[in-house]
């Protein structure tokens, strides 16, 4: 009976703390699209911009995401150790890298626009409307890294009520900003492109300061949270030692993700239509992907603090238990969607082809769920250990020695289509997997911890 209780509190604990990740993760996507929506109602350049600029954007945003990455594990260790000043100290250096990279960043990147356009080779007639954006979104990264660092902070205190308020709140000023200033409804100015670039800005500063206050109120952030120099040397290595291989991660997904679509555009056969078709497929999956994300998220806090306490065994259940609910529920909902794959397709594009191919993408993307969502939770489980370097090393062999080698053989030489370079996914997919579970279940991934005494 006891062991029973003791399952049931710990599903529940991993509900209560996913949940809320699900909505955040909703409402991100949703400013998304309506950026995408009001662009496209100014004009196919603006649309065109946006989504260039986004792609840039994402790539500038991995040392934010790294950085965070590091505040979760330092943070809900420490907070699971009992040891509040630690994740005070923590939460202070955490925030200061943020907000120094993120300041460096946009002044570089300001200073070399231009430089940075030829360098995605932006057409001529979209260097305006892209030339606002990028400045625009380089001068968000400060409150992008500081609100990416804080959410992740308020996370791994289990906090996670007050960020998905924050998230609402500003995700809601940002919608309305754009409809206001951008398209210019409700009498307010029409400022097309500008507006829409600088209410994501405004939206971004205000929800940075609004999560920093959240900090201050749960006690994370005090006058101790800037530590001495003395501190900062061992807490600072420990930081390093889990947000470079996570920045790795990114780097060696991001680059293997263009890899895949240049792979994908060099087709021999009807190379635009494939292209087109993995485009509204990855669209959809991005929308059906986020309850796994959020799971991620979630077993990274738990099993952090439960290394924190000494618990490695609890670490252990934790994840298996969450392994077991992420991948049971998305085939589940991917089971129910399976059905649906047609009028999914249907909602991206009225092109026969292209609906044909997305419809051929989500077939083999539904097929892999299983595998795409333990890796997804094992890389969370790890990112809460502090033990990073194995997701980097995992993508590194599944991307660019299995996935990139293989989608070009089969796509290319072998089935010379699409359908090549979505076994070449599966493919990786299972290489990962099958590594991430070793590792989980043969190795002492718990030992990257940093326990109770250090520093």
């Amino acid at each position: 009976m006891r062991a029973r209780s003791s399952q049931l509190s710990r599903w529940s604990e991993l509900w209560s703390i996913t949940w809320p990740q699900i909505l955040m993760l909703l409402v991100q996507f949703g400013i998304g699209l309506t950026d995408v929506w009001a662009g496209g109602r100014l004009g196919a350049d603006v649309q065109a911009s946006i989504g260039l600029i986004a792609q840039c954007h994402m790539v500038l945003m991995t040392i934010g995401i790294a950085t965070a990455n590091g505040a979760v594990a330092a943070i809900s260790q420490s907070l699971g150790a009992r040891r509040e000043r630690r994740a005070r100290r923590f939460t202070g250096l955490t925030l200061a890298a943020g907000l120094v990279a993120g300041s460096c960043l946009a002044c570089v990147g300001g200073l070399f626009r231009q430089d940075l356009l030829a360098v995605m080779r932006t057409p001529e007639h979209l260097r305006t409307p892209a030339g606002i954006f990028l400045m625009a979104y380089l001068w968000t990264l400060p409150g992008q890294y500081l609100l990416s660092i804080t959410t992740a902070a308020l996370r791994a205190a289990e906090s996670v009520r007050l960020p998905l308020l924050a998230a609402l709140g500003t995700g809601a000023l940002n919608i309305w900003g754009d409809l206001a200033f951008g398209l210019g409804w409700w009498g307010f100015p029409r400022y097309g492109a500008a507006g829409l670039a600088w209410a994501t800005f405004a939206s971004v500063s205000l929800g940075a300061c609004v999560l920093l206050g959240c900090l201050l109120r749960s006690g994370l952030l005090q006058r101790d949270s800037l530590p001495p120099r003395r501190w900062m040397r061992s807490g600072g290595r420990y930081l390093l030692r889990v947000s470079l291989p996570a920045l790795g991660t990114s780097f060696l997904w991001q680059t293997g993700f263009v890899l895949v679509l240049v792979i994908t555009m060099t087709l021999p056969d009807d190379s635009v239509t494939a292209l087109a078709g993995l485009t509204a497929g990855m669209r959809i999956e991005a929308v059906i992907f986020l309850p796994a994300v959020a799971c991620q998220m979630a077993v990274a806090v738990l099993v952090g603090r439960s290394l924190g306490r000494g618990e490695k065994q609890e670490a252990q259940r934790t994840a298996c238990a969450m392994l077991i609910l992420a991948v049971a529920g998305m085939s589940a909902l991917t089971a129910l969607l399976w059905f649906t794959r047609d009028a999914l397709a249907a909602m991206m594009t009225d092109d026969a082809r292209v609906h044909q191919e997305t419809v051929r993408y989500l077939v083999f993307n539904f097929l892999s769920v299983p595998l795409m969502v333990a890796n997804l939770v094992l890389v969370g489980v790890f990112i809460g250990a502090g033990a990073t370097h194995y997701p980097m090393w995992s993508y590194a062999l599944a991307v660019w020695g299995v996935r990139l080698p293989l989608s070009w053989w089969l796509g290319h030489v072998v089935l010379r289509s699409s359908a090549g370079v979505y076994w070449a996914m599966i493919a990786s997919q299972l290489v990962q997997c099958a590594m991430l579970l070793w590792v989980l279940l043969r190795v002492d991934w718990k030992r990257f911890a940093l326990g109770s005494s250090r520093p």
